[in-house]
Order: C-alpha cells, then structure tokens, then sequence
C-alpha cells in the first residue's frame, strides 16, 4: 500500500515471519506515533530487515522497519515516495516510475507504466532462494566471495618503470562517519585475509566518495603509483560493438560478478607496491583494488579465459 501518511517504509511481521527474513536490531528503538502525536498499540519499532521489491520490472532493495501493519504486507510512506517520486493515476490504478532516479537505480526498460495492485506485488528476502536453485546454493553464499583465492596465471603484476623512486604522501583527514567506515572496512578485510599490515616504503592514502544511495565506499588514491607502474595494453571491449553485437538479442542474462575484483591476487612480492596508509597504521592487499592501473586489463583478461 502507498500511504502519504506514513514518514517511513513499513512491513507485516507475518510477512518477515512467512519468509524467514533475517532482522537487524536498531541500536535505538523508535516510538510509534499517528498524525496527532499519540503513540499506537504496535508500540515501539525495534527491528528492520532487507528486502528485494520487484513490480513489473521496477526492482530495488531497501530497508524496511517490522511492525503490525493491519491488513497490508507492505506500507510505501514519504521516504519511497519522495525518493522515487512516482506519477499516479487513481482512476486507472497505475503507478509511472519515470524519475531520474528509478532510471538510473531501478527500471529495466524505462519509461513503463506498471499497475499498482498489490497482489502482483512480488516480494523477496535477499539470500532466500527458490527450490529450482537450492542445488546450486553455494554459488549465491558469501563464504567463497570473502575467502583469499590461490595465486594463478591471471594475478596482477605491479610492474615499475626504471628508476621508479617509491613514494607516500600524508594520510587524508575524515569525517566522523567516514572514520566510523574506515575501521570497519579495515577490520573486515583483515578477518578476510584480503589484506594484511605492512613496512612499506610505498604508501597512498584512502579517500572516500559517496555512492548514489548514500553509502560511503572507500577508495586508495594510487595516483602517485600508477604514474610510476608500466601500462598493461590488454584490449578492453568497445561500447559501439558490443551494442551492435546485441541489437536483435530478445533474451539477456545478468551476471553480477560481486567482488569481482577480490578473486584475483597480486602477484606474489608486488603487494608491497599497493600498501596504503591511514590512521589505523599502514597495510598492504593481497587481492586487485579499483584504482590501480591495470586492474581493467587484468580483469578483462580473467574474464576472457573464463567466458
């Protein structure tokens, strides 16, 4: 249901319940109130969980708080709808996503009109798989994507020019949230063995950028060493040909290649040459970063011999 009304994105309890959908506690509970302040017998929002929304081809995830809400599954309030700001027609009962934003994040083929009724309404728990594919369950598992893969014929060498002078520069200040960011990033790659601490005499600093859904993603500056590294000539594929390769396909397969970059190793003794440096101390990584200057032309590679 799309509701004005509500402040925030509500789901059933009997749904969460229903698909076994995996709950994340607030660190601070929130107090239910109706427009005129008084608080209602749902009580206090404790919880929230994930979850994938697909209609008709407008897909996206999102967060959603648990509480009673009546006879509706799910509850759209302003945060959706002011997000997406949708075009509504009441006679008709369509709904239009055509924003900017729904082009870029959440349409398939924009612009659509899809029909706002909520029993076509499929809803999805991220990591709930249906039957067809609990054979190939351990495709979609995290525990090989976080794993530290082997040295293969596809790790990225870190090759410098002659006469190439190791370089570092001072650590970036960060904000209060970024910082917050920072030691999880740092503790979580460590827990993975993606990287590990460091002497280097190489060192580029971390910066962060701020991704379209808000989120902080955390980045090293390897301005100074990709100056310094020789240029792997690998092809990458054109734009204009793989268009025209594609132009009268009907049927298409998405392939996300999550942490894509992470199944490929730097190249034994070169991991020195990708350290970088924070408040926290100096590390070096184990696995391919975005940002170094081979990285496309190494994955690109990769991708060939697999494909």
């Amino acid at each position: 249901m799309v509701d004005s009304g509500a402040t925030s994105i509500f789901v059933h309890e009997r749904i969460v319940k229903e698909f076994k959908i995996p709950t994340i506690k607030m660190d601070k509970p929130k107090k239910l109130r109706v427009i005129d302040g008084r608080e209602i017998d749902s009580g206090t929002v404790d919880k929230y969980v994930q979850l994938e929304i697909e209609i008709f081809g407008h897909s996206e995830i999102l967060s959603a708080y648990v509480v009673n809400t009546g006879h509706n599954d799910l509850v759209f309030g302003m945060s959706w709808l002011k997000c997406h700001n949708p075009a509504i027609k009441w006679k008709k009962g369509w709904v239009t996503f055509n924003s900017e934003y729904c082009r870029d994040n959440c349409l398939h083929h924009a612009p659509q009109v899809l029909a706002g009724k909520t029993p076509d309404l499929e809803l999805k728990a991220v990591g709930i798989l249906p039957d067809i594919y609990q054979m190939y369950a351990d495709v979609f598992t995290e525990g090989e994507m976080t794993e530290l893969p082997s040295h293969r014929p596809f790790d990225i060498s870190i090759d410098l020019k002659p006469g190439a002078v190791p370089r570092h520069g001072p650590i970036y200040s960060v904000s209060v949230k970024e910082d917050k960011e920072l030691k999880k990033n740092i503790n979580n790659q460590l827990a993975a063995g993606h990287i590990r601490p460091s002497k280097s005499p190489m060192a580029s600093p971390v910066i962060f950028v701020k991704k379209k859904n808000g989120k902080l993603c955390m980045c090293i500056d390897y301005r100074k060493l990709n100056d310094m590294t020789i240029k792997n000539a690998y092809p990458l594929p054109l734009v204009k040909d793989l268009l025209i390769t594609l132009r009268k396909a009907k049927i298409f397969t998405k392939l996300d290649l999550k942490w894509g970059y992470n199944l490929v190793r730097i190249k034994e003794g070169d991991e020195w040459k990708a350290a970088f440096k924070t408040k926290y101390g100096l590390f070096e990584l184990l696995v391919m970063q975005f940002g170094l200057a081979n990285a496309p032309a190494v994955f690109m590679h990769f991708m060939n011999e697999i494909f």
